[in-house]
Parts: C-alpha cells; structure tokens; sequence
C-alpha cells in the first residue's frame, strides 16, 4: 500500500528510552510531507499544463505510461487537489518496473560477470600449464646438464689420476731422468 502526504503528517512513533528527539522526527515527516505535497501538486500542474497544450505535429511527445488527471473531485481527492491512490498507484507501476528492470539487469551483469570468470580461470588454466610444462623441461634439461657434468667430472678425475700415476713412475724411474 502506498504511503499518503496525510499519512506521513499523521504518523505517530511510540516513545522509546534513548529514542530519536521526537520534535526532530516530527519536523522532518513534516517537511517530507511537506515536499512531497509540493511535487505532487507540481506533476500534476505539468500533466494538466501538457494536455491542454495544442499539439504539434514537428515535436511529438512521447510517454511511457498516460498521465491520469481527473478534473472531477472525488472522494479519494484530497484538500490539496490531487488524487493520492492514482498518484501513488501509477508510482507504484513505475516503481515496480524499474525494480523489474533493475533486476535484469543484474541478472544480466552476474552472468555476464560468471562467463568472465569462466575465461579468466580457463585462461589461468593454460597458463599454468604451459608454465609448469615449460618448468618441466627446464628442470629435465637441468638434470641432463648435471649428469652430464657428473660424467665429464668422474672421466677428468679419470684422466688426472692417470697423469698423476705416470708421473709417479717416471718420477720413481730414477735412471731415466738422470743419466
């Protein structure tokens, strides 16, 4: 149900220990009244002021949802001149529209947001992949390199050692260095 100017002048608060300053809440629905009288009435000036303008051809006006003006009073019409139900009745419309809107929309971005994801963590994905095949090959190349050191290593202590030995024995071969 939607709320009426007279309505929010009319609303009483229960008094509470520690509660808001109950003039300040006061003058504030008063002024809220107050404002929203004043664009209720200005909506309606515009709406009145728009049907009696002559129509031209050139510029064509164009509205989402026909603006109501009953010029008759009713019941329902208020001192200030204005129908509140229909007011807040095609408010509401409006309101719920955009709220529909509103809501596609982020269903909209959410799926929009979830493929995002989707690709990014596929791409991540590939990434990793390629990255950890690349490591792996880096380090199956770093073994062969310290295999190959360990071989060429053990073969040079191979070599040395037998250089050493032969100098040993041409070393211990007195009569052949000093003849």
């Amino acid at each position: 149900m939607a709320i009426t100017v007279k309505e929010i002048r009319n609303k009483q608060f229960a008094s509470q220990r520690n509660g808001y300053n109950k003039d300040e809440v006061d003058d504030f629905l008063d002024e809220l009244a107050d404002q929203l009288e004043d664009l209720i009435k200005e909506n309606l000036s515009l709406a009145k002021q728009l049907m009696e303008r002559p129509a031209v051809e050139s510029q064509p006006v164009f509205f989402e949802k026909p603006v109501e003006v009953h010029k008759e009073s009713t019941p329902a019409t208020s001192e200030a001149g204005y129908d509140e139900p229909s007011y807040f009745k095609n408010l509401e419309t409006t309101l719920r529209e955009t709220l529909i809107n509103a809501q596609r929309v982020a269903d909209e971005t959410i799926a929009e947001a979830r493929k995002k994801s989707a690709q990014m963590v596929a791409e991540a994905e590939t990434t990793a992949a390629s990255m950890l095949a690349s490591a792996k090959a880096d380090a199956d190349a770093a073994k062969s390199e310290a295999d190959e050191l360990r071989k060429n290593s053990g073969e040079y202590r191979a070599q040395f050692l037998q250089l050493i030995e032969n100098q040993i024995h041409l070393l211990n071969a007195e009569d052949i260095l000093f003849k």
